[in-house]
């Protein structure tokens, strides 16, 4: 896909009149093709300066000289691991152009959008993960986006993938030979052990994922949404939180079918609330489609408030969550809201908020400890945001649904021995996954969309 045996060369600095405007060329013949129009000033021809040189000097161009410095960076001390030469002059657009047209007359050969990119990444001199991380990088537009594309490309995904390849590599040795040596009496690892190593590695993948996440809804809103049965009275808590009539609430179950979103203003700044449709385990049609916006809503939030019903206090189920309101407590005494609230801080570990979306009975203090919350959420996310590309995405979705797959074979010892060759194949899957991440499996056809995004002369 990408010819790394000839010299290429390209305008390199952005573009636009400037004081300063760089060509660079990489191959086997950059310090030759430079030295055809680079006279430096102490004499020493260009192929003969030592790696990185900084010289100065004029280039010859259109008759004239024009002050000029030469970069030079020998193989494999360079960006690309082959002779790169940058020559920097006066940034005329016209100048460049012209100097760059001289030199694909002598030989050179245009560079394409990322190629200077791609032979480093072809040479070994950076892993694809970094190589992304590079194009963030160019393409960061604050502070928040050159951290997070700073973390990828100082490798923290290659790491990442590298690391766990490496788990999955140590768990396919002990589930292929219990399927060489599936006739002798010998346990290589208990589907207990299994299916504990390999949901520690997909949290893991998960949280890489988050991270990601984090990156890109940088500057938006953030999202807190209610959860919780139908008729927790939910709707009726955003209206009050909000201020707004958005919602319809009524006593009867169910009134709640697509997704409500309203501004709500918080100590820390502006947020959306969202409110969905109560978890209901009916099969009808357009219930099933609410479940999954529901569901979908789960992942897009960043604060999940579970909304309990006091009145008819149910344990809310083992998904993610962040605070549980108990609502309705109006309706019981002080004692009794006590009662409630340690039973469901002792089964969700969870802090527990009393309110009465009818009265506003405890929502200021509601709307404190979800500014509080979020304000701890973001300085943590913050720090941990990753610049993840979709090809980085798709891959880490896909090898951690193949994990999960293989947890699920992994129920028992009986059926982890009997599913062996299953399991195994979904590790397998798993592995070749994230070796796209680390640059060690990847279609020619998948690097030349990555290297396509790139500027030319990048």
């Amino acid at each position: 896909m990408f010819d790394t045996g000839d010299t290429i060369a390209a305008v390199s600095s952005p573009p636009g009149a400037a004081p300063r405007g760089i060509i660079r060329l990489t191959g086997p013949d950059a310090l030759r093709f430079a030295s055809n129009w680079f006279d430096p000033d102490d004499a020493l021809p260009v192929h003969a300066q030592p790696s990185w040189s900084r010289i100065p000097g004029r280039v010859r161009l259109a008759g004239t000289t024009i002050p000029a410095t030469a970069h030079i960076f020998r193989n494999p001390r360079s960006y690309t691991r082959a002779d790169l030469v940058e020559l920097h002059l006066l940034g005329a657009p016209g100048l460049l152009a012209l100097l760059l047209d001289d030199l694909v007359a002598a030989g050179a050969r245009r560079a394409g959008p990322g190629e200077f990119t791609a032979r480093a990444f072809i040479n070994g001199g950076i892993g694809l993960a970094e190589a992304q991380g590079i194009a963030a990088l160019i393409s960061a537009q604050s502070d928040a986006e050159l951290s997070a594309a700073r973390r990828l490309l100082t490798g923290q995904l290659s790491t990442v993938a590298a690391v766990a390849r490496e788990e999955l590599a140590d768990l396919l040795s002990l589930v292929e030979g219990a399927l060489d040596f599936a006739d002798e009496p010998i346990d290589f690892i208990t589907a207990d052990q299994l299916r504990s190593r390999l949901v520690a590695l997909a949290s893991r993948l998960d949280a890489t994922l988050a991270a990601g996440a984090a990156a890109e809804r940088f500057g938006v809103l953030p999202r807190i949404l209610l959860a919780g049965r139908p008729n927790a009275g939910k709707s009726s808590l955003l209206n009050r939180l909000t201020g707004l009539d958005r919602a319809i609430s009524s006593p009867i179950a169910g009134t709640t079918r697509d997704r409500l979103a309203a501004p709500i203003k918080l100590p820390i700044g502006d947020a959306l609330i969202i409110d969905v449709a109560g978890v209901d385990p009916s099969t009808e049609q357009i219930n099933q489609l609410a479940q999954d916006s529901a569901s979908a809503a789960v992942h897009d939030s960043d604060l999940i408030l579970q909304v309990v019903d006091a009145a008819a206090p149910v344990d809310p189920p083992a998904t993610r969550c962040d605070i549980v309101v108990l609502n309705k407590c109006d309706l019981l005494d002080a004692a009794g809201r006590e009662k409630l609230s340690a039973r469901l801080h002792a089964a969700t570990g969870l802090e527990v908020r009393s309110v009465s979306a009818a009265t506003g009975a405890g929502c200021d203090e509601l709307l404190a400890a979800i500014s509080e919350s979020l304000r701890a959420r973001r300085m943590d996310v913050r720090e941990q945001q990753l610049a993840l590309a979709v090809e980085h995405r798709d891959a880490l979705a896909a090898a951690t649904q193949a994990i999960r797959r293989a947890i699920d074979l992994a129920a028992s010892d009986a059926r982890a021995r009997a599913d062996a060759e299953l399991i195994a194949v979904e590790l397998h899957e798993a592995a070749d996954r994230l070796g796209m991440l680390t640059g060690e499996l990847v279609p020619d056809e998948l690097l030349g969309r990555i290297f396509a995004r790139f500027c030319i002369g990048k």
